[in-house]
């Protein structure tokens, strides 16, 4: 019986041994799935900070084109206008 017990020991060693091998390796498994998880955030943070700037410059370019094409219309605008004065004088001296 002493020798039963004793093989039942070193069994349950043995086991406890391989499964503290297993823990550690799963422990340093999700560790690494933490740092991967991490970096991939950091990246996205990154991406997201990117886009907003992309977005702020874009809209800020948007608002220049958008006064630019209001100038270019006003100046149209004042050109037809004077056009229109040039042409009634005209025909007001036509006639």
């Amino acid at each position: 019986m002493c020798c039963q017990v004793e093989k039942q020991r070193v069994e349950l060693e043995r086991e406890m041994d391989e499964l503290s091998v297993k823990l550690d390796e799963a422990g340093g498994a999700t560790q690494a799935q933490i740092e991967v998880n991490k970096k991939r955030e950091s990246e996205l943070q990154k991406l997201r900070r990117d886009l907003e700037e992309a977005n702020v410059q874009n809209e800020a370019q948007i608002a220049t084109i958008r006064k630019k094409q209001q100038d270019a219309v006003n100046e149209m605008t004042e050109q037809v206008e004077q056009l229109q004065k040039v042409k009634q004088k005209f025909a007001l001296r036509a006639s």
